[in-house]
């Protein structure tokens, strides 16, 4: 019975997310999900009362969606530099299979400064991610992989680099890829904090 229920829930989400992401929030209407999701009007609101709350949950599903937890029990035998490594394949590999899940990130954005609930959901991720970032550099520092630094602020210019894929999505940059500006840019940071 739960995975009737869990099943129609990604069915609703990944029908949201579709319709989010083609025409943004403000335009987007419970009914638009309703037609993508191929469920009835009392389905949807059985599950989420409001395109809010459905914009919201939404949040979650795109964290699971994009990112795979890169730093698990299995990090324990990985290098630092080799998590940070395996995070920026898992982003290139998003935006090249799932490019959209960084359209709906710029969603997410825009409606965080309008929006003060959907703000603190999205603080909520960004605290997330930057404590994942925290510790993988404290782990290369106290393996004397990198050097002594400060951890929240380097955890935030790594972040950053991942942000900035998604001006991939919004700019028409033709003389760099997504690979090498992830790729180069993380070597960048890798070989600066290195020892």
């Amino acid at each position: 019975m739960a995975n009737d229920r869990e099943n129609r829930i990604n069915q609703i989400l990944n029908a949201a997310f579709e319709v989010f992401v083609r025409k943004g929030y403000s335009k987007t209407t419970m009914d638009d999900i309703v037609e993508a999701s191929n469920l009835s009007k009392g389905a949807l609101y059985h599950y989420y009362g409001s395109k809010k709350e459905l914009f919201i949950s939404l949040i979650d599903h795109w964290e699971i969606y994009t990112f795979q937890d890169f730093y698990d029990k299995k990090s324990n035998d990985k290098k630092a530099s080799d998590i940070l490594r395996l995070f920026s394949k898992n982003v290139i590999k998003t935006f090249t299979d799932k490019k959209n899940s960084y359209v709906a990130e710029i969603e997410f954005r825009a409606m965080s400064i309008q929006d003060l609930e959907i703000k603190e959901r999205s603080n909520l991720l960004y605290n997330k991610l930057l404590d994942l970032f925290e510790k993988v550099v404290a782990k290369g520092i106290k393996e004397k992989e990198f050097k002594e630094l400060d951890v929240r602020k380097t955890a935030m210019t790594i972040l950053a680099i991942f942000q900035g894929i998604s001006w991939f999505v919004v700019a028409d940059e033709k003389f760099v890829t997504p690979e090498d500006y992830i790729n180069d840019s993380i070597e960048l940071i890798i070989s600066s904090i290195s020892r």
